[in-house]
């Protein structure tokens, strides 16, 4: 037996919302404990790690696209990292347009304390409460969910 479009299976409503309340939940406590512990927001740890995990100085856009946030989002998080010393803007040298972010030393320095306090946050809160099992699970599930072309594995 087929369900009419817009029933669901039962209870997916309500996984979703369990899904939706757990990542707030999740990410206000990890952002709260960066804050306390950094001085530094989780959206300004992203930005770190997506620029440390680059490899070389990406483009804005780029960078944008990695952490899915709009240009304007990532500009104004790059700003405050710009402002207190932890990012750099270069400019292209063929096209000043052009503009790629790098990790100044004291970024570097930051972006290692904040992942040590940010890793020890996923430990507690995801992988604590679930068994290696769950986890596999889990895994599978959302790889499932990630359609490929939508997939950034390397997203924090």
């Amino acid at each position: 037996m087929t369900r009419a479009a817009g029933e669901g299976s039962p209870g997916m409503v309500e996984t979703w919302e369990r899904l939706v309340r757990y990542h707030r939940v999740t990410t206000a406590s990890m952002d709260d404990n960066l804050r306390t512990n950094c001085g530094h927001s989780l959206d300004e740890y992203d930005v770190l790690h997506q620029i440390a995990d680059h490899g070389a100085a990406p483009r804005m856009g780029e960078l944008a696209a990695r952490l899915l946030v709009a240009n304007s989002s990532c500009n104004r998080i790059v700003g405050r990292l710009v402002d207190s010393g932890h990012v750099r803007r270069l400019h292209g040298e063929n096209d000043r347009r052009e503009v790629r972010v790098d990790l100044t030393a004291e970024g570097r320095r930051l972006h290692r304390r904040m992942a040590s306090v940010h890793t020890r946050d996923i430990e507690r809160l995801f992988g604590a409460p679930l068994s290696p099992a769950d986890h596999s699970a889990l895994d599978a599930a959302m790889r499932q969910l990630m359609p490929e072309g939508n997939r950034s594995d390397t997203a924090v």
